[in-house]
């Protein structure tokens, strides 16, 4: 006997796709606004500069997020943090310096503190009164880079100019100081950039620089004699005046010149040389060995002094 369910039609299966997850409109903006903040840091990253430190004596003026470092006059760093060392005895300076300047932090680049200063060669940093005290930046020569630099005392004298620097001994210090100028046929060519005591005590070491292209008129034959104030010698040959300038006669300075203008070879980078009193002595030839005589005169010797010329 037949089935009677075997010509019932079955319905069949009919295979469907899986639904494809939909991301949600909710989770876009979240999206965006992350990619867009990992952009921004990337940027930023490669837009900034090195941080570097600074060591102080003190950190008179300097404040974080206030005070800059220039450099001609342009901002290319600003400080971020000022502390004291781990010996409490410094002050080490953060400053984050800008990507365009990275290249100038080499190992003998300077830096010092820049506020106002009177002294008797003349008045500098008035534009701090205003602005407030700054670093002052100079770029070195040295081919590798550091983070890590110990601050100047005081600006330097010479900056970024062509020249030569030498030694004069001198017995005293006399009137000259840091900044005092150096005279060429009463041009001035240069300026004392520091002193020291020599290492005996006995005299003084002067350091000076003669700028380019003067340099090469310092010969190892060259004289150097103090030109501070009037020079006034009265003798049996008459009375004698000498100045440099009116501004040695303020501030003091130093005048060199070669006898006869015999100079000899261009003396090289650091020579030194005796510094005289003056210019007569300064260019007397050497005296040759010295023998005594006692001579006797019939007539008055008015006038005669010792150290008048036979």
């Amino acid at each position: 006997m037949a089935d009677p369910n075997d010509n019932v039609e079955l319905p069949k299966a009919t295979p469907v796709a899986p639904k494809r997850a939909r991301l949600s409109i909710v989770w876009i903006i979240p999206l965006l606004a992350v990619l867009v903040g990992i952009g921004i840091a990337v940027q930023r990253i490669r837009s900034e500069g090195p941080t570097i430190t600074i060591v102080f004596k003190a950190a008179e003026g300097i404040e974080a997020g206030k005070t800059f470092v220039k450099y001609k006059d342009v901002i290319i760093g600003r400080v971020t943090r000022v502390e004291l060392s781990r010996g409490f005895n410094r002050v080490q300076v953060t400053v984050k310096i800008s990507k365009h300047a990275a290249p100038l932090m080499v190992e003998d680049a300077k830096f010092w503190v820049v506020r106002p200063s009177i002294s008797i060669t003349g008045i500098s940093g008035l534009n701090t009164l205003l602005s407030g005290n700054y670093i002052g930046f100079q770029p070195g020569v040295a081919e590798s880079t550091t983070d890590t630099f110990v601050g100047l005392d005081v600006a330097p004298v010479i900056t970024e100019q062509r020249g030569k620097e030498f030694l004069i001994n001198a017995s005293d210090l006399g009137s000259v100081d840091v900044g005092s100028p150096i005279y060429y046929r009463r041009l001035q060519v240069g300026q004392i950039i520091a002193y020291e005591l020599a290492p005996d005590g006995k005299s003084v070491q002067l350091k000076v620089f003669i700028n380019a292209p003067y340099d090469k008129f310092v010969g190892m034959n060259t004289r150097f004699w103090q030109a501070s104030g009037i020079d006034a010698q009265l003798s049996a040959s008459g009375f004698t005046l000498r100045t440099q300038s009116l501004a040695t006669i303020l501030l003091g300075g130093i005048a060199f010149q070669a006898p006869e203008d015999a100079m000899g070879p261009v003396a090289k980078e650091n020579a030194s040389f005796t510094l005289a009193q003056d210019e007569t002595t300064a260019m007397k030839e050497p005296d040759g060995p010295s023998q005594t005589l006692l001579m006797y005169f019939n007539q008055s010797l008015r006038g005669l002094t010792p150290g008048a010329p036979v």
